[in-house]
C-alpha cells in the first residue's frame, strides 16, 4: 500500500494560520460582548424604567431631580471654585426660587384667564368654524367631496363639546391634583431637595464607583463618567433652552398675528417641547385653529409658514448648537428613541428615551470608536455637497475638492 503524504506546513503558514484565527476569535468574541451589553442595558432599563412607571411619586422625584441638578450644575460650578459647596448651592437655590415666584406670580394668572376666557368662547367658535366649512368662497373646503365636508361640518360640535365636559373635568381634576398634598410635596419640596442632595453627594458617589473598580480600570471609568455626564447634563441643559425658546417665538409669533391666548399657547408649547420637535408642532394646532375661526385662510396658510420657520429654526439653528454637538445622536436616531421610548413607559420614556440614546452611544464608542472613513471607502449614494464635488479623501460627503485645495494652500509656505 502507498503511504499517504501529509501535506507540510512552513511555518509562515502555520502562523498565518494562527493568526487567522486568532483575529476570528477576537472579532466573534468582541460581537459576543456586544450582544451581552446591549441585553444587559435592554433588562436594566425595562426593569428601572418599568419601576420609575409603576410609581409614579418615586418617578416624578427621581426624574425631576436629576434634571434640576443637571441644570443648576454648571452655575454651582462656577460659584464652588470660590465658595464652599453649601454657599454656592444656597445661592443658586434661593436666587431660582425668587426668580421662579416672580415669573409664576405673573404668568400662571395670565395663562388661567387665557384657559377659562377659551372655555367660555368655544360656542362662539363653533359657530365661526361651521361658517367657514360652508362658506362657498372658501376654495379649498367647497371642492371637498360630501362626505368628508359632513365630517368636517360636525368636527367644530365634537371639538366643543369636549372642550367644554372633558377639557373643564381635566382642568378641575388637574387643580385638583396640584392641591394635592403629594404632588405639591414633589414639585415644590421633594424635587429641589433631591436635586440639591444629588449636588452635594455628586463627589461621595462618584468616589463609592470609582473605589469598587480595579485602580487600572479607574481612567478609563472616569473617562466615560464624564462623557456619561456631558452626554446627559448637554440635553438636559440644552432642551430646558430650546423650549424657552420654542415658547417665546409661539407666544411672539401669535402676538404679531394679533391672535388671542399668545401666551396659553406659547407656554403649551414650551412645555411640550421638552419632548424635542413637539413643541411646534403643538402650538401650531390650536393656533390655525384659531386662525381659521377668527380670521382668514390666507392668515392661517401665513401662520403655518411661521410655524414650519420655528421648527425648522429649532431643527437646523438651535438643537444641533445646543444638543447634539454634546448628546450626538442624529434626529433619525432622536425619532426612534422617542417612539421607543412612548410605546414602551409612555411619557417617562418620552422624556429620558434621547439621553439614554445618547448614553448608549457612549458606551458602544468606548467598547470599540467607530472608525473614520474615506468617500473613496465608503462609495456613499448620497452626499451632503454635490457628488462631482465631494473630495474622495474626506471622512465627510460635505468637503469638496476645493476645500481641500483651500486648506492646503492655507497650511503651505506663504513664500
Amino acid at each position: 500500500m502507498r503511504a499517504t503524504r501529509t501535506p507540510r506546513v512552513d511555518a509562515h503558514s502555520l502562523d498565518a494560520i494562527i493568526e487567522t484565527r486568532r483575529l476570528l476569535d477576537v472579532r466573534v468574541t468582541f460581537w459576543l460582548k456586544c450582544a451581552a451589553l446591549l441585553v444587559l442595558l435592554w433588562i436594566v432599563l425595562e426593569h428601572v424604567v418599568g419601576y420609575f412607571a409603576n410609581v409614579g411619586f418615586a418617578a416624578v422625584v427621581g426624574i425631576g431631580g436629576v434634571f434640576l441638578a443637571y441644570v443648576f450644575y454648571p452655575m454651582v460650578h462656577r460659584l464652588n471654585e470660590r465658595l464652599p459647596l453649601w454657599a454656592s448651592v444656597s445661592i443658586v437655590y434661593l436666587g431660582f426660587a425668587t426668580v421662579a415666584a416672580l415669573a409664576l406670580s405673573y404668568v400662571v394668572p395670565l395663562v388661567a384667564a387665557d384657559f377659562q376666557t377659551l372655555v367660555s368662547s368655544v360656542p362662539k367658535f363653533e359657530q365661526q368654524a361651521i361658517s367657514v366649512i360652508n362658506d362657498p368662497r372658501t376654495p379649498i373646503l367647497s371642492r371637498l367631496p360630501p362626505a368628508v365636508h359632513k365630517a368636517l361640518e360636525s368636527a367644530p360640535n365634537q371639538l366643543g363639546t369636549y372642550m367644554q365636559r372633558d377639557a373643564a373635568a381635566l382642568m378641575g381634576n388637574l387643580l385638583g391634583a396640584m392641591l394635592s398634598l403629594l404632588t405639591l410635596g414633589a414639585i415644590f419640596i421633594a424635587v429641589p431637595v433631591v436635586s440639591i442632595y444629588m449636588l452635594l453627594e455628586a463627589e461621595t458617589i462618584k468616589r463609592t464607583f470609582l473605589g469598587m473598580l480595579p485602580s487600572k480600570r479607574r481612567d478609563r471609568a472616569k473617562s466615560v463618567l464624564s462623557e456619561l455626564d456631558e452626554v446627559v447634563g448637554g440635553f438636559v441643559r440644552g432642551q430646558f433652552l430650546i423650549a424657552l425658546s420654542v415658547g417665546i417665538m409661539v407666544t411672539a409669533l401669535l402676538v404679531a398675528f394679533r391672535l388671542p391666548y399668545a401666551l396659553l399657547i406659547g407656554v403649551w408649547a414650551g412645555i411640550v417641547d421638552v419632548v424635542p420637535y413637539l413643541g411646534a408642532v403643538a402650538g401650531a394646532i390650536p393656533a390655525l385653529l384659531i386662525a381659521l375661526t377668527s380670521g382668514s385662510v390666507g392668515e392661517a396658510a401665513l401662520l403655518m409658514l411661521g410655524f414650519c420657520a420655528i421648527n425648522q429654526i429649532e431643527g437646523s439653528l438651535l438643537a444641533p448648537r445646543i444638543v447634539s454637538k454634546t448628546v450626538r445622536v442624529s434626529p433619525l436616531a432622536v425619532i426612534f428613541a422617542l417612539l421607543i421610548g412612548g410605546e414602551l413607559f409612555g411619557v417617562v420614556g418620552m422624556l429620558v428615551a434621547v439621553p439614554i440614546a445618547g448614553a448608549v452611544r457612549v458606551l458602544i464608542d468606548n467598547v470599540r470608536p467607530p472608525e473614520s472613513l474615506t468617500n473613496a471607502e465608503v462609495e456613499p449614494g448620497l452626499t451632503k455637497a454635490p457628488q462631482s464635488e465631494v473630495s474622495p479623501l474626506s471622512t465627510t460627503s460635505d468637503v469638496t475638492v476645493s476645500d481641500v485645495e483651500k486648506a492646503m494652500e492655507e497650511l503651505g509656505d506663504p513664500a
